[in-house]
């Protein structure tokens, strides 16, 4: 093992005093490796864990008991790096029960200063500090042992390189006055509630949920959390229990027979036997759901003239604050946010809609301006000299 590299932990003893010197450190950088074709849940398979200049490879497989790096990891005073944290995170919590919190996310650091919003690790490394990282290892078999030693130097230079890519964006944000930015962006990810499936509400992530609706959608409720049950008491993945296209077709059917059942494409015969009475039970019970407790898909805003005009000046408007800005168009404002107000944008009637882009900072980046826009009090126009888009703001006399 290239011990100038990292250390390589899979004994106790070698966990004890690698966390002995992890525990001294302010800021960790964090990652993991894992499987997750075949299951349920996250197969945790390696944990690497940057700091003050020292690099740790943690294998989970051989050591049962991680409590002294859980423990850590929850620990207030110890910032946590990762880059696209949520897969990450969601593993530490399964594992220790407890959030690694405070963190920083750099993919999310990242799209606030222009990077993207959902730059890849390996293209921000080169980006940032112009070194190539080896890609060979993505797709290696993280669970086999013994792991090779490409794979472990792979595991160390994700969280190696983090550092100095953490150190360049907080310094960035700081400049900026961006760092309040990035708690907003965050609070999903530092929500323990995220890490909670909610069965009650996993139908909506059914695809072709939104085609459904009334008595169907509450079919389709007790289903999805039938199937949200068995996937995670047998950790398979949901579309191993029943795909999306099956859970939509019951739960459009007036009427269901095991015989009905066994006709549908994509339905084995296995399947009915061993789950089929209890699909029909689940299947009774979302159509004898009341009336009043059947779900109800967010209201549509009609489409009014003029609205897909309004839709491209929203978004030129966008795109001109982001550049200014050097930030990521599509993390100021959603393609959806806009359409719903350019939907809203006619006459300007009532409460505007309830968007991200008009809360927080990106109110003041750029919402305001959105809804200035669309009440006529400003207006865009471009500049013959530079050719781009510039805001004029309208006098009384222009707008009466």
């Amino acid at each position: 093992m290239s011990e100038s590299k990292f250390q390589f932990i899979n004994t106790p003893s070698q966990l004890e005093q690698a966390c002995i010197e992890i525990s001294q450190c302010k800021v960790l950088c964090v990652d993991t490796e894992f499987h997750r074709e075949s299951t349920y849940y996250s197969e945790f398979a390696l944990l690497q864990i940057y700091g003050n200049s020292q690099c740790w490879i943690i294998d989970p497989i051989e050591l049962t008991d991680l409590t002294p790096i859980w423990e850590i990891m929850a620990n207030p005073e110890i910032l946590k790096v990762f880059h696209a944290g949520r897969q990450d995170v969601e593993i530490v919590v399964k594992e220790s029960g407890s959030m690694p919190l405070p963190l920083f996310d750099s993919q999310v650091a990242a799209a606030l200063l222009g990077y993207g919003q959902q730059v890849g690790f390996g293209n921000l490394v080169q980006r940032i500090t112009k070194q190539e990282l080896a890609k060979g290892e993505s797709f290696s078999d993280w669970k086999a042992r013994p792991l090779r030693e490409k794979q472990l130097e792979y595991a160390a230079d994700d969280v190696i390189w983090l550092m100095p890519i953490y150190q360049h964006l907080k310094e960035r944000l700081e400049a900026l006055g961006r760092l309040s930015w990035l708690d907003e962006e965050q609070a999903t990810l530092c929500d323990p509630a995220t890490y909670e499936m909610d069965e009650a509400n996993v139908f909506w992530r059914v695809k072709g949920s939104n085609r459904l609706k009334g008595r169907q959608l509450a079919v389709l409720r007790s289903l999805a959390a039938w199937r949200e049950q068995q996937a995670q008491r047998n950790n398979i993945p949901r579309r191993r229990m029943i795909g999306d296209e099956q859970l939509i077709e019951i739960a459009r059917r007036d009427k269901l027979t095991l015989e009905a059942m066994g006709r549908m494409r994509g339905v084995n015969p296995g399947f009915v036997k061993r789950h089929g009475d209890t699909i029909l039970e689940v299947w009774q019970a979302g159509v004898d759901a009341p009336q009043e407790s059947w779900p109800k898909l967010p209201a549509r805003r009609h489409n009014s003239r003029g609205t897909d005009l309004r839709l491209e000046m929203l978004d030129t408007l966008v795109r001109l604050k982001a550049e200014e800005g050097e930030i990521a168009s599509t993390i100021l404002a959603s393609k959806s946010d806009l359409s719903e107000l350019a939907s809203w944008g006619y006459r300007c009637k009532g409460e505007a809609p309830e968007v991200a882009c008009l809360h927080g900072w990106r109110y003041e980046l750029v919402g305001h301006d959105l809804l200035r826009l669309l009440r006529g009090e400003i207006c865009l126009h471009l500049n013959p000299d530079t050719g781009m888009p510039v805001i004029t703001e309208f006098s009384a006399d222009q707008t009466s």
